[in-house]
C-alpha cells in the first residue's frame, strides 16, 4: 500500500492501517517504514470487533476493506501484502 500510495489516491482512496499496537508503537512503525498513511491505535479492539476480524491474541488477521458514500462495497478477508495495493485499485475500476 505505502509503495502503490499515489495511484490509490489518483483513484480516490484514503487508507488507514489498524492494528492492536499503541500510538506510540504505532507512530515508530510508520516512521521506520516511512508509511504515508494513518495507523489507528485500537489498543482495546473495538474496531478489530465492529469489523469481525479474527484476531489471536494481540494478532488481528489482515483484511482491507473500500467504502464509498459510506457503504462497504468491497473486502479482502485474506488481504496479501504484495499484492493487497493492486488488488484494491482492481475493485477501484469502475467505481
Amino acid at each position: 500500500m505505502r509503495d502503490a500510495n499515489e495511484e490509490l489516491q489518483k483513484q480516490g482512496v484514503k487508507v488507514f492501517g489498524v492494528s492492536f499496537d499503541t500510538e506510540a508503537a504505532q507512530n515508530s512503525f510508520a516512521k521506520k517504514q516511512n508509511l504515508p498513511y494513518d495507523l489507528l491505535a485500537d489498543v482495546d479492539g473495538k474496531v478489530v470487533k465492529a469489523f469481525g476480524v479474527t484476531a489471536r491474541g494481540r494478532f488481528a488477521s489482515r483484511q482491507a476493506y473500500l467504502f464509498k458514500d459510506g457503504k462497504l462495497f468491497w473486502k479482502d478477508e485474506k488481504a496479501s501484502t504484495s499484492e493487497q495495493a493492486a488488488d484494491v485499485l482492481k475493485a477501484m475500476k469502475g467505481k
